[in-house]
């Protein structure tokens, strides 16, 4: 395998393209033109410069457009590192141009595997799609065509869709990431995410601090406290249930977070975290702590839980709560399942659709 192509100039987008690139891969990064003025230095130097825990130096990119046909033409995987509001455009558009026997990799997906595959499908293409619980970076923009790479994470998780092709489509990825692992489905994976577990109650319960200083403070260590930990150890009880109900396995996010800490307590995982202790959350509550993992994250794990009839009480509240901190109704604002092509599916056909597609 040679040539890669990843769809998304933000921080996963600049972070693969320099890991791979460095790796060997004749990398193609992809960005749409209205945001080309963001990475203006590597549309004109096919340069980033890189540090952390990929090494430091500056990564040669072989191709970079906002031509999407010219992008995707030679990919063998195609990696789509955008935020979770532009899927459903993008997939449209991506399967005009995909063709069989590329694989597409959404990092990460929150069920946005599923949106794209029922694009390539009403377009009469087979493409087998997969997504990750995570980006398989920590990292941060220093700016433009500059990145940080704060660690990488270890396992990746990835589901397919179908998932009779996950075999195959995780040796393929295997290839660019290390320590990739498979869950059951799409579905397993995407409720793999910990990051709405992780980001959300803290945003919620400490929105007046966030409101009111008007500078950043430091998530983890100033706002991960006691009653924060039990709220976030709550809503993680709910997205269990959500796994278990599924038949799929499940562990608690105190496991999940790569703490060197072995413990039950989400706190004292944190703790154990260093990497925690680096970030810090900008005073707005337009970020992506609220507005991706509210609307697109627990929101649509509570839609998906009420179709199959697992009760949310604490998700739902904070989807309630997040919205009216934003100013915004996030039960609405965020995806459906008919976005997925999943409504209406009783937990069977569910099932049977993740395997078989």
């Amino acid at each position: 395998m040679k040539h890669i192509t990843i769809l998304g100039g933000g921080n996963g987008g600049h972070a693969a393209a320099a890991d791979l690139s460095v790796k060997g891969f004749e990398v193609t990064l992809y960005e749409d033109e209205r945001f080309v003025s963001h990475m203006q230095s590597v549309f004109d130097t096919h340069k980033i410069e890189y540090k952390g825990a990929i090494g430091s130096g500056t990564a040669e990119i072989f191709r970079v457009t906002c031509d999407l046909e010219e992008a995707v033409k030679d990919a063998e995987v195609i990696l789509v590192t955008v935020p979770a509001f532009v899927h459903n455009g993008l997939a449209g558009k991506l399967a005009e141009a995909v063709r069989e026997g590329q694989y597409v990799f959404v990092l990460p997906g929150t069920f946005g595997s599923l949106t794209f595959y029922k694009e390539f499908r009403k377009a009469g293409k087979q493409i087998v799609v997969g997504e990750s619980h995570t980006l398989p970076y920590a990292v941060r923009l220093l700016g433009d065509g500059q990145v940080l790479v704060m660690s990488r994470f270890e396992p990746l998780k990835v589901g397919v869709m179908p998932a009779e092709h996950t075999e195959e489509a995780v040796a393929v990825i295997s290839q660019l990431f290390p320590g990739v692992t498979a869950c059951e489905s799409v579905i397993a994976c995407g409720l793999s995410s910990l990051n709405p577990i992780i980001h959300v109650p803290g945003c919620i319960l400490n929105a007046g601090r966030i409101e009111y200083a008007k500078e950043p403070f430091y998530y983890y260590t100033e706002g991960f406290s006691d009653c924060v930990a039990r709220a976030t150890e709550q809503l993680d009880e709910e997205r269990c249930s959500i796994l278990k109900a599924l038949g799929y396995h499940s562990d608690i996010v105190a496991h999940e977070i790569g703490s060197a800490i072995e413990t039950d307590d989400v706190r004292v995982a944190v703790s154990g975290n260093p990497s925690f202790a680096k970030i810090a959350i900008p005073p707005t509550f337009n970020y992506r702590y609220y507005t991706e993992d509210i609307p697109f994250g627990l929101a649509v794990w509570s839609k998906l839980a009420r179709q199959i009839g697992v009760d949310t009480p604490i998700m739902d509240s904070m989807v309630t709560l997040g919205g009216s901190i934003m100013n915004r109704d996030c039960w609405k604002t965020g995806r459906d399942l008919s976005d997925f092509g999943i409504e209406n599916m009783s937990k069977e056909e569910l099932l049977s659709y993740l395997i078989r597609g």
